[in-house]
């Protein structure tokens, strides 16, 4: 295929699943101030844990950077801490940012697809697993 700039994956059959924690949604991972917005404490803390974690899990299974333009599937499954309505596609933004640089060069080439939204009240999560299309 030749179109938006897509690329052929070096390695189609790897794939990297972790599970990180409830992100921030884009309505609380920034402070406002004399025209300027920076990220929260809590953004940056949960940025820097799912990196961590991210790193794990791409050690665990030797995933393997690929080629520049390989357009990638990312399944998520959320699990929220109570039953109030979220929109789960606003933790997207964080959890984007958080992986860039790290499980893919841009996040562009990523193809986020929700699968499901739940309940845990004991281990509220986001499972991902992360493959090329």
């Amino acid at each position: 295929m030749n179109d938006l700039k897509r690329g052929i994956p070096a390695n189609p059959n790897q794939e990297v699943r972790f599970t990180v924690d409830v992100a921030p949604s884009v309505n609380h991972m920034y402070i406002f101030g004399k025209g300027t917005k920076c990220l929260t404490k809590e953004a940056k803390a949960y940025i820097e844990k799912t990196q961590h974690i991210c790193l794990e899990a791409m050690q665990a299974c030797q995933w393997k950077k690929d080629n520049e333009n390989i357009w990638y599937h990312m399944d998520l499954q959320f699990y929220f801490p109570d039953k109030r309505i979220r929109d789960s596609h606003n933790c997207l933004k964080i959890l984007m940012d958080s992986l860039e640089g790290v499980l893919f060069d841009n996040d562009y080439f990523v193809m986020p697809r929700i699968q499901h939204v739940g309940y845990d009240k004991e281990h509220p999560r986001i499972e991902i697993s992360f493959k090329a299309e």
